[in-house]
């Protein structure tokens, strides 16, 4: 039983979650057409923002920072229905306070425009022009995968302490392949949070980033859970 109050893993959920839009979407907007950092860059911000907020707050709530995880430990039979609420609440919360953040740093910058905000579009939208279907199948593919991993990874006594490392490699591989296809979501919040400022064409494709990577995670749990049960 963990020891901790609801209040505070939600709030460590909100604060782990604003520092991963924070520092990942925040080096997209901000440095991501330095030539030095590129799509390579930004893949990297966001598997150390996933890293360090996991080794500052996987102790108090689990560091789930996206409803994929949150919904995937449940389907695993890892984690509690009545906490999924609470947790999803304060992942937006979270996300919305790290793109307020980075709205307020970029307004600083004369020509800012939020038309150019991190968002994940499909077809013209798409950083590679890829068709809706093709984003949809690579968000719900590459979410299972990251959410089977998160969940193997913290059911084996071997990563213990040295869990977040394999996880933060394995967004970054996510954000490898996906930010050509879709600006890389894997976490409906995260693509919430730019939305609401992008608007327009963001919301309107948001529904994919919602639906598919939690698909992707369902299929997680269940596959998760299927390796967990023993062979009689």
């Amino acid at each position: 039983m963990n020891r901790y109050s609801l209040a505070k893993r939600c709030l460590a959920e909100a604060l782990g979650t604003a520092w991963l839009v924070l520092m990942g979407v925040g080096t997209a907007v901000i440095s991501g057409t330095v030539p030095w950092v590129g799509v390579t860059g930004v893949a990297i911000a966001f598997g150390l923002s996933l890293l360090t907020a996991a080794y500052s707050f996987a102790s108090i709530s689990g560091c789930h920072i996206n409803p994929a995880v949150t919904i995937g430990f449940w389907v695993a039979n890892k984690f509690s229905s009545k906490d999924i609420l609470p947790y999803i609440a304060s992942q937006v919360l979270g996300g919305i306070w790290g793109t307020t953040i980075l709205f307020l740093i970029c307004i600083g910058k004369p020509e800012f425009t939020t038309a150019n905000f991190g968002s994940n579009g499909v077809g013209i939208h798409s950083p590679g022009n890829y068709s809706w279907w093709a984003c949809a199948l690579a968000e719900l593919i590459v979410t299972c995968g990251f959410v089977l991993l998160i969940l193997r990874v913290t059911s084996s006594p071997a990563f213990k302490h040295s869990a977040p490392i394999p996880i933060g490699l394995g967004l970054t591989l996510a954000h490898l392949i996906l930010i050509p296809v879709t600006n890389a979501s894997v976490n409906p919040v995260r693509s919430l949070a730019t939305a609401i400022f992008t608007r327009g064409w963001a919301l309107a494709d948001l529904w994919i980033f919602i639906v598919f990577p939690i698909f992707g995670a369902v299929l997680a749990g269940m596959v998760a859970r299927w390796l967990r049960e023993p062979d009689i």
